[in-house]
């Protein structure tokens, strides 16, 4: 995957984030995102609400829509760990 910080920041533009109610880590084989409410999406590797393991694969495919973050979680595709409020709410900007 290209750099997986531009893409969410791309995809997170004009979009109220302030909805997630915490901060988002995404743990994309060696890449990491942390995403705050506020807007911020940076490679920090901080301590966050929701931190959510996925494999690149499984990520492009539910940034491109071909499947939902529910469907990876169910499989085991997706772990979360923290609060899954959070990480149902990421939809808003990981998905088209």
């Amino acid at each position: 995957m290209e750099n997986l910080v531009e893409l969410i920041q791309k995809n997170a533009e004009g979009k109220d984030l302030s909805i997630l109610g915490g901060t988002v880590k995404l743990v994309v084989d060696d890449q990491i995102v942390f995403v705050t409410p506020e807007g911020e999406v940076s490679s920090s590797d901080e301590e966050a609400d929701c931190t959510m393991t996925i494999d690149s694969e499984t990520m492009q495919s539910i940034m491109s829509g071909e499947t939902s973050g529910q469907a990876a979680f169910m499989t085991g595709k997706l772990k979360v760990s923290g609060d899954m409020g959070i990480a149902l709410k990421t939809q808003s900007f990981l998905g088209n």
